[in-house]
């Protein structure tokens, strides 16, 4: 079936001397992976490859024949061209960083409107922001609603997090924040949304410790998921 949708670029690897195999989480299938012939030729002129850098948003034309079959493009276009991401680089970093994120936390192989409606919609938003150094926190914990370990916000004066079962707890646990500032920093990412997530008030070394440990609650609650070889560059970025 011949299928035009909106997508979200999350990986390109080599495939041949001269093509691309560029994985994405569309709109209408979830997960696809598409081989972009000639995608790797440098020819003055050709922008294809321009297309699939990390998160792009594009709009593919495609046969979709079954699910985790690779589908060959019949057109391809840049659907939300982004302004200021391309051109500034702690926002490289952070898109690098969260495409390593999604390519492994998303392996849905159908269509989620409100995952994709989210993650569109809030990179929309990054790359019309001048603040931005708390985005990736929040985005990390937004993400988490849509995957199913949204933290519990009940209880919140307990001094614990239990990380293995996503809740605040009066008692010590083996997976768990214990340190009262990054338990104050993390109450505060939870409680606010994204026009408000700037005004919280976090060092460079707080917001080091809340990823680490929230690149722990991820390896705790999805299996496979690794740790992103960006993240270091990411942590020198904002440092």
């Amino acid at each position: 079936m011949l299928v035009t949708t909106e997508a979200l670029v999350l990986s390109k690897t080599n495939y041949s001397e001269t093509s691309l195999i560029v994985r994405c989480y569309t709109r209408s299938d979830g997960i696809k992976s598409y081989i972009i012939k000639g995608g790797k030729q440098g020819r003055k002129g050709n922008k294809t490859t321009a297309l699939f850098q990390p998160l792009h948003q594009l709009e593919i034309t495609a046969q979709h024949k079954n699910k985790s079959g690779l589908s060959i493009p019949k057109s391809i276009k840049m659907s939300k061209p982004y302004q200021t991401i391309p051109f500034q680089i702690n926002k490289i970093a952070v898109v690098l960083f969260l495409s390593e994120v999604l390519s492994s936390a998303l392996r849905e192989e159908e269509a989620n409107a409100s995952l994709f409606h989210y993650l569109i919609s809030s990179l929309s938003w990054f790359d019309m922001q001048d603040d931005v150094a708390n985005f990736h926190i929040f985005f990390l914990l937004s993400l988490t609603k849509h995957l199913g370990f949204f933290p519990d916000v009940r209880d919140q004066n307990h001094p614990y997090f239990d990380m293995e079962n996503g809740c605040f707890s009066a008692q010590k646990s083996t997976q768990q924040i214990d340190d009262p500032k990054t338990i104050s920093v993390f109450k505060s990412f939870l409680g606010t949304t994204f026009d408000k997530f700037s005004e919280v008030l976090v060092s460079s070394t707080e917001r080091k410790q809340l990823l680490e440990l929230l690149m722990k609650y991820y390896q705790i609650h999805l299996q496979g998921f690794s740790r992103p070889k960006s993240l270091k560059i990411l942590h020198e970025i904002y440092s």
